[in-house]
């Protein structure tokens, strides 16, 4: 027999959505009933970071959140709006529409809705205004089709406050990759010079000042501020089912 994909950490089980088994799906809805969708970008993040950062970020907090609040993890989604590459004009980035964004965001929000989750969480590692508006068009047009589900859109900025600053490719986006992924960051390929955002794509603190106990510390803010939004929305579905 082999392993099981679903984690049973107490007391809500949660599991990678695309490495399980349709009836180990159920159960977790069943019990948990939080579907996240972690949503990045493929873009320039300077010479020291990977294309998909964004998404690896989005990956591992949504992770680090289920952990805590049980339900199920979907891939994440690599399409960013506003990207650097328009901005900037770095390259290997790939840019979509906000109308496209907004279309895909509704379509996995219906889906999940219709799935049976009750929560639907969008967590975004790319942050541009513009990209955060996408998902919340998204979000909006299925809150119409599915009023009684809850479509939380959220940005990894937005969950830390005023703890630590967004940016890119700088000290905060570097930490999460360190703590993620460190064999995919290389400091060394840096120029010994200060970084620009014009001549590297780089906004923010300097990524050389990033750590992977910054990443965790970060972490540990962002799933707090989710997991106690997320347990208001189940006090407040529990006191309407007491109704």
């Amino acid at each position: 027999m082999g392993a099981s994909r679903v984690e049973n950490s107490k007391p809500h089980p949660w599991g990678r959505y695309a490495e399980l088994r349709p009836e180990q799906i159920s159960s977790i809805r069943e019990q948990s009933n939080i579907a996240f969708v972690p949503w990045g970008a493929l873009e320039w993040h300077c010479q020291h970071a990977p294309i998909g950062l964004d998404s690896t970020k989005a990956e591992g907090i949504c992770l680090a959140i289920a952990r805590r609040v049980g339900g199920v993890v979907l891939p994440a989604i690599p399409m960013g709006v506003n990207t650097i590459k328009p901005f900037k004009g770095f390259p290997h980035s790939i840019d979509f529409s906000g109308d496209l964004v907004a279309e895909v965001a509704a379509a996995f929000c219906n889906q999940l809705a219709d799935e049976g989750f009750q929560i639907v969480v969008l967590l975004t590692g790319h942050y541009p205004p513009e990209h955060v508006a996408a998902l919340e068009e998204g979000a909006s047009k299925a809150r119409e089709a599915y009023p009684d589900i809850d479509f939380i859109v959220w940005a990894d900025n937005e969950l830390m406050g005023e703890a630590y600053k967004g940016d890119h490719a700088g000290a905060t986006e570097t930490s999460f990759q360190l703590l993620f992924d460190p064999s995919n960051v290389d400091l060394e390929s840096l120029p010994d010079r200060p970084l620009t955002l014009d001549g590297d794509g780089v906004m923010g603190e300097d990524p050389r000042d990033a750590s992977e106990e910054r990443g965790r510390r970060q972490l540990t803010i962002a799933v707090a501020a989710a997991v106690a939004q997320i347990e208001a929305i189940r006090d407040n579905e529990d006191t309407n089912k007491s109704q």
